[in-house]
């Protein structure tokens, strides 16, 4: 599944695995699967995206900026992203993982999953897991940091072509009302046009912000998970 391409389509095209270095790994060498490396492969995250649809977006609201829809996507594409970054070998992701299913409150699993892992990897330590998990919160971060560019980017592209529509159609307003009785029907019909202008793009800027909003809400949901990860283990292994 695309993590980069949940908005944007990207020229960064890769197929390639990073390696894990022993102590921080190379962020510029991980790359997040795009649309191009997908191509013959369906992907969920296709429609949540953006992009311009010739549709009008229809979505149903759990709070008045964010849809059930968009949130359940994000929390998928945020999940297939970290899935996306695991280094060869043991390292956090695996950590994680057996975490997780354990149960992230239970402190005793800390200590018995690192016992775990260190059966896997000799060379593991605390250190070098509160490390690792530094790396996958960077690099969640920053692909988080290029969704929201890249929304409210074309957010702006949205609300600077309501503005130059409601400028060109109140300008030809104006003139046309100077012209009197003759234009009454032409006027009538910029009247209608204007009136539109908000129902028109209303739809595209709300789906605009309930994915930002979907996208803050799924990276703080896997952020503070990975962080319950960091402090567990800060807390409970020796």
């Amino acid at each position: 599944m695309g993590f980069k391409d949940l908005f944007i389509n990207s020229d960064d095209n890769t197929n390639d695995k990073p390696k894990k270095t022993e102590a921080v790994k190379e962020s510029a060498k991980t790359k997040f699967p795009t649309q191009e490396t997908n191509t013959n492969a369906e992907s969920s995250d296709s429609s949540f995206s953006f992009g311009f649809g010739k549709s009008t977006p229809s979505f149903t609201p759990i709070t008045n900026q964010v849809s059930q829809e968009h949130l359940d996507k994000a929390v998928e594409v945020y999940r297939n992203g970290f899935d996306s970054l695991n280094q060869d070998g043991y390292d956090f992701y695996e950590y994680y993982q057996a975490i997780q299913s354990a149960g992230a409150d239970n402190a005793q699993v800390y200590p018995m999953a690192f016992a775990m892992a260190k059966s896997m990897d000799k060379s593991l330590s605390k250190d070098k897991l509160i490390q690792q998990s530094e790396f996958y919160v960077s690099e969640i971060t920053k692909q988080y940091n290029n969704y929201i560019a890249s929304g409210n980017a074309k957010r702006q592209q949205l609300l600077d072509n309501k503005g130059h529509e409601n400028q060109s159609l109140s300008s030809d307003l104006d003139l046309m009302k100077q012209q009197m009785e003759q234009l009454k029907i032409q006027i009538q019909d910029r009247e209608n046009k204007l009136k539109s202008v908000d129902s028109k793009y209303a739809p595209q800027l709300s789906e605009i912000d309930s994915k930002l909003k979907a996208n803050e809400m799924a990276k703080n949901q896997l952020l503070e998970s990975i962080d319950k990860v960091k402090t567990g283990i800060i807390n409970n292994l020796k």
